[in-house]
């Protein structure tokens, strides 16, 4: 079986039923791509979830986690920023991917 992207009508409708986009790998550095993105989406409105196990404290006003096991709350869809051998790990993860609409990884990741 191979995989599809989703048409731009699939992805309209998954981005207008989301509300909380967890990111992880999410940079509290201003000029990293995660940060640029990750802020556009909360200026139109998304909640932003930010996880990074390298940052205590606040990313973009969000409580940062070390772990998407750590969220308390339901998350709607996770966009994920690393490095592409480190992506196996969350897209494997029945707990979560039960419960998402959908997963960003990058290109040729899993």
């Amino acid at each position: 079986m191979s995989f599809e992207n989703p048409s731009r009508e699939q992805i309209g409708d998954i981005l207008a039923s989301a509300g909380n986009i967890a990111v992880v790998g999410l940079s509290d550095k201003s000029d990293r791509t995660s940060y640029m993105v990750a802020y556009a989406m909360q200026s139109r409105g998304y909640r932003i979830i930010p996880v990074n196990p390298t940052v205590d404290g606040d990313i973009l006003g969000e409580k940062c986690y070390h772990t998407l096991a750590e969220i308390p709350e339901p998350v709607d869809i996770v966009n994920v920023f690393r490095r592409s051998e480190f992506c196996a790990e969350v897209a494997q993860d029945d707990k979560w991917c039960s419960r998402l609409q959908t997963e960003r990884l990058p290109a040729g990741s899993v």
